[in-house]
């Protein structure tokens, strides 16, 4: 399994170094082209297309490696700690899961001067690593190219992050997930939810995000409601202050008097009706909020029985690993059989080499013996030679001697 996940990752890394990032560029070009090259590798993929149509959208492929469906975004090369189901059970839950996101890598992002904001200019001009030769007009970045980089150059992000707060989620666009558009399997792409693949017949919505949901709208309703009887507070005030100036008036306003108190009772009467139905709607939010804390236990419930059923799955792949495992230490202990032979014919071819030395020194020490008595006996032939040619000399210097003539001086 981690074998599978590391040449994953690699092709994920290498797709995002090849893709490059542009003005106005999505995730789906990156994915589609991750999802190719995982199919060529022999893997199972998908790409999972998600969010909100009207703020924003985002794919990722979804590569099965070691039997697990594992989410890969090549797009701003990262991936999750857990799998695709596990992944949708948290942020059901209402929990944000951080992304791993690999630092090592560069993407080239290509700028358009004439659409990219001034913003986005300058941020690039700043954060990006260096800036490549301009091409047609174009002004090419080498930078990590990560959801904070996106962010930076996507000012449009506020209508998402705002609609995920409408539907009661936390400002995270990995909540989006939540939300299916299209799922390809490399043959058609499906975007019925009872049909697609992965996803037809689980449930995605959030008991956690309904709640927060409703919460949030009972709160503006209170809000608003609180701000129609300030204003209606404001009217009887109003009125009340100009009953008291029509009573220390003159006798002949005694009758817009009894107008104005019967308007007052009036306003105080559908001030009433509102209070009370403000208690009925209170209440109708305490029994929407104790279902929707049901739902989220019986959630959990769900996610605990999942978990079991995950341990013996886990359970079954540690035993045939093991199983493997002892596979393994027989063929082991048959190579260390084999290795123990071969040791042998080493030492034994080792102990011959070592004698066959031996012999040659012992070889060597018989010749350099031999050169040395030659040596010795052809020092003394050539000190008897000498001696003999000497004593020759000697011989011939004192016959010359005797048998030279006497020379004598004349005047």
């Amino acid at each position: 399994m981690k074998d599978a996940s590391r040449r994953v990752n690699k092709l994920r890394r290498k797709v995002y170094r090849a893709t490059p990032a542009a003005t106005g560029s999505s995730g789906e070009g990156a994915a589609l082209a991750l999802w190719r090259a995982a199919a060529k590798k022999g893997f199972r993929a998908w790409c999972y297309k998600f969010g909100l149509a009207g703020s924003f959208t985002h794919t990722v492929a979804i590569v099965e490696a070691g039997g697990v469906l594992q989410i890969h975004d090549a797009f701003f090369n990262l991936t999750y700690p857990f799998g695709f189901y596990e992944l949708l059970g948290e942020l059901r839950d209402g929990r944000p899961v951080a992304a791993k996101t690999e630092t090592r890598d560069r993407k080239i992002y290509v700028m358009d001067p004439a659409f990219e904001p001034e913003a986005a200019v300058r941020w690039l001009e700043t954060n990006a690593d260096r800036e490549l030769t301009s091409a047609d007009g174009l002004r090419r970045f080498e930078l990590l190219w990560n959801l904070e980089a996106f962010i930076a150059t996507s000012p449009g992000l506020g209508a998402a992050y705002q609609d995920l707060e409408e539907r009661g989620y936390p400002q995270d666009l990995g909540f989006l997930m939540l939300h299916p558009i299209e799922m390809f399997d490399g043959e058609m792409p499906h975007r019925d939810r009872d049909t697609m693949p992965l996803l037809a017949g689980r449930d995605l919505t959030s008991p956690v995000a309904a709640l927060r949901s409703t919460a949030t709208q009972m709160a503006r309703e209170l809000a608003s409601e609180r701000e129609r009887s300030a204003q209606k507070d404001e009217i009887v005030l109003r009125l009340e202050g100009e009953r008291d100036v029509a009573r220390s008036g003159s006798a002949d306003a005694s009758a817009e008097v009894q107008r104005l108190g019967d308007q007052i009772v009036q306003l105080r009467a559908a001030l009433d009706d509102e209070t009370r139905r403000f208690a009925a709607e209170r209440q109708a939010l305490s029994q929407a909020a104790t279902e929707a804390t049901t739902q989220a236990v019986a959630a959990r419930v769900e996610i605990t029985a999942l978990k079991t059923e995950l341990t013996e799955v886990r359970a079954e792949w540690d035993a045939e690993r093991k199983a493997w495992e002892c596979s393994s230490i027989a063929l082991q202990t048959a190579t260390g059989l084999w290795v123990d032979e071969g040791s042998a014919a080493l030492r034994r071819l080792r102990s011959e080499r070592e004698a066959a030395l031996g012999e040659c020194e012992r070889a060597i020490a018989d010749r350099d013996r031999i050169r040395a008595d030659l040596a010795d006996r052809v020092r003394a032939w050539e000190t008897s030679r000498w001696r003999r040619f000497r004593a020759f000399f000697m011989r011939a210097a004192g016959k010359s001697a005797q048998s030279a003539p006497t020379v004598t001086n004349r005047q």
